[in-house]
């Protein structure tokens, strides 16, 4: 992720921390020292949050290596002021196995509080004092525990994208379509969400913009199940471009900015002695007229290694990888031969015909 500090890798699980995770730091400090907060209990909030931010990795790794039991790999975990993001390959669709993948993070902060408790039960402490209490040295396991223990609670919600949605969805999986529990499990969050706004109204913002947090993820789920469920089924062959606009590799970038006018391709294949070498988007040649004005050669940015599909590969598979990889067009190949190309365009009109049909 961009503007991201790498912190290391684990498991081959890369994770960064996000700039904006800076800002949260600099509010906690600025907040405090308005309210003339002295600078050890500061210090202390500061521990805490990175302490805090600790559980929140090691219950992305709990997602990660659930799934890579499954054998889905993570491309990397990344830590956000509102939480951490671990990016899965994909969404595991066998009901058990997404159940796994789902609980594992909570489950994870369910153990640190377990462990968290036993320490604090030799310490005396009483989580019933928590809201009495400071954070400082002797307080930060009893604060930590509490905060784990919420964590866990909250992400099990049962609404997208918390992981309560998808341990819904999975248990409704069991026994209905994907598609139609995933319905379900978006209409009961959206709902949940809607309460949450309501209440929030009269009692605390926060509540609103999680709320709103909520009904837009559960859309999201929603409608990405959706369309991948038209999808199933059917080939790349059966959705691949044969027809398509070709650039000549060595040809200057005015002839792709002509093409690019008089059609409304987006996504041109680049051919060098007829052969298809690479391909060129309407980004690219706006970057090569900034960088290198009209006769700036198509070679300089052309991407000369193209995303490449076979014919016979499923195309819910094909549309997700092209997705989790961000390349918005690939050649699609057969016997190791050049044949067409598939575009997330041409996908999304697939589905839509085919979304069409299916309500006829």
């Amino acid at each position: 992720m961009k503007l991201s500090l790498y912190l290391g890798t684990y498991k081959r699980v890369k994770v960064f921390i996000h700039w904006t995770f800076s800002l949260l730091l600099l509010w906690i400090i600025i907040s405090n020292l308005r309210n003339n907060t002295p600078v050890e209990d500061i210090l202390w909030t500061i521990l805490f949050v990175f302490g805090l931010f600790f559980c929140v990795i090691l219950h992305e790794f709990g997602h990660a290596l659930a799934a890579q039991k499954y054998g889905i790999d993570t491309r990397d975990i990344t830590l956000l002021p509102i939480g951490g993001l671990a990016r899965l390959e994909k969404i595991p669709e066998e009901p058990k196995q997404e159940l796994w993948v789902a609980i594992a993070g909570p489950l994870v902060n369910i153990g640190i509080f377990v462990i968290l408790s036993i320490i604090l039960a030799f310490t005396g402490y009483d989580l019933e004092r928590l809201e009495n209490l400071n954070i400082n040295g002797s307080t930060m396991i009893l604060y930590l525990a509490s905060a784990n223990l919420i964590l866990a609670l909250f992400n099990m919600l049962p609404a997208f994208p918390m992981d309560g949605g998808r341990v819904l969805r999975a248990f409704l999986a069991i026994r209905l379509p994907r598609a139609k529990a995933t319905r379900i499990a978006g209409s009961i969050g959206q709902l949940l969400a809607i309460a949450f706004v309501f209440y929030g109204l009269f009692n605390n913002p926060i509540l609103v913009l999680i709320g709103i947090f909520i009904f837009l993820g559960a859309a999201a789920e929603v409608n990405h199940t959706s369309q991948a469920s038209f999808l199933k089924g059917f080939k790349v062959k059966d959705a691949m471009m044969l027809k398509f606009q070709i650039l000549a590799y060595d040809a200057p970038l005015s002839k792709a900015t002509e093409k690019l006018l008089d059609s409304q391709a987006t996504h041109f294949v680049v051919v060098k002695d007829d052969v298809a070498v690479g391909t060129l988007s309407k980004d690219q040649i706006i970057q090569g007229l900034k960088v290198g004005g009209p006769n700036l050669k198509i070679e300089e940015v052309t991407d000369f290694n193209p995303f490449k599909i076979e014919t016979e590969e499923s195309l819910e598979e094909a549309w997700r990888n092209m997705m989790t990889k961000q390349r918005k067009v690939a050649f699609v190949i057969e016997n190791g031969h050049f044949l067409g190309i598939l575009d997330q365009e041409n996908i999304t009109e697939f589905i839509l015909v085919k979304s069409a049909l299916s309500n006829d």
